[in-house]
C-alpha cells in the first residue's frame, strides 16, 4: 500500500533526522532521533515504512577488525558477544586470519572493536598474572586449563552483567532506530558457518576469583581512545 502524499512528507522528514541521528554531535544526534521517534507514533508510522532500499541509503554498516587469535577459546566468544550487544553491532571470527571482526553502524564497530580490544587483552593478562599467584600451586596441567577457563569464564559473566547496565543506563540507540540498524548489519554480515560449544566443567573458586576481577577491571581506557570514543564509553 502506497503512502498518502501526507505520510509521503512525514517519512521524507523522518529519513532527513536519520541522517541527523547520526551526527558526531551527540546531542544533535540524540534530539534528532527522539523527533524521528516522536513523528513515527504520532502519524501512526514503523519504520517498516520505510522500505529497505531507503533504509540502505540511510544506514550503511561496516566493519571493524581486530586481531586476535586463529581459534578463539570460548570466553573469549563470550566476551565478543556481549560486547557486540552493548554497542549495537553483531560480531564473528575468520579462523583463516585470526580476526574478530565487528559489524555496525556509523562509529559503533570501531567503538566496539576497540572496547573488545582493550578487555581482551586486560583479561589476558590479568589470567596470566592469576596461574603465576593464586593458581601456581596447581601441577597438573589439566587443572591448570580448568583454573584459568573458570577464572576468565567468571571475569567475563561479570564483564557482560556490567556492560548490559551501561547500555540500560546510556542506551546508543533509540528504540524506533533499532530494527532499521540491525536490518543494515544483518545485510552486511557474511555467511557463517557455526557449532555448539561443549559444555565446560568450571572450579567454583576460580571462577568466584575471576568474578571478583571482572568486577575491579575498567570497562575503557579513554587516554588511549579517540575522541569518540572518549564521549561514548563509560568506565
Amino acid at each position: 500500500m502506497q503512502p498518502s502524499p501526507e505520510q509521503s512528507k512525514i517519512l521524507e522528514k523522518i529519513r532527513k533526522l536519520l541522517r541527523l541521528s547520526r551526527s558526531d554531535n551527540e546531542h544533535e544526534a540524540a534530539a534528532a532521533a527522539a523527533k524521528a521517534q516522536q513523528l513515527l507514533s504520532e502519524h501512526n508510522l514503523t519504520v517498516g515504512n520505510i522500505t529497505p532500499e531507503q533504509a540502505a541509503r540511510e544506514f550503511t554498516a561496516s566493519h571493524a577488525h581486530r586481531k586476535t587469535r586463529q581459534r578463539l577459546e570460548l570466553w573469549a566468544h563470550k566476551l565478543a558477544a556481549a560486547v557486540a550487544s552493548a554497542f549495537d553491532c553483531k560480531y564473528y571470527h575468520n579462523l583463516a586470519t585470526g580476526e574478530t571482526s565487528f559489524v555496525g553502524c556509523g562509529p559503533d564497530p570501531d567503538v566496539c572493536g576497540w572496547t573488545y580490544g582493550y578487555l581482551y587483552k586486560a583479561l589476558l593478562a590479568l589470567a596470566s598474572a592469576y596461574m603465576r599467584g593464586p593458581a601456581k600451586r596447581l601441577r597438573a596441567t589439566r587443572s591448570k586449563a580448568l583454573a584459568r577457563n573458570s577464572y576468565l569464564a567468571g571475569a567475563v559473566y561479570i564483564i557482560g552483567i556490567r556492560l548490559e547496565a551501561q547500555k540500560k543506563n546510556t542506551p546508543i540507540t533509540p528504540g524506533a532506530l533499532v530494527p532499521v540498524k540491525e536490518a543494515a548489519i544483518s545485510r552486511s554480515m557474511p555467511a557463517l558457518t557455526s557449532r555448539q560449544a561443549a559444555p565446560q566443567k568450571i572450579r567454583d573458586n576460580d571462577f568466584t576469583n575471576g568474578m571478583d576481577a571482572g568486577s575491579a577491571v575498567p570497562l575503557s581506557k579513554p587516554i588511549s581512545a579517540s575522541a569518540h570514543c572518549r564521549q561514548r564509553l563509560h568506565g
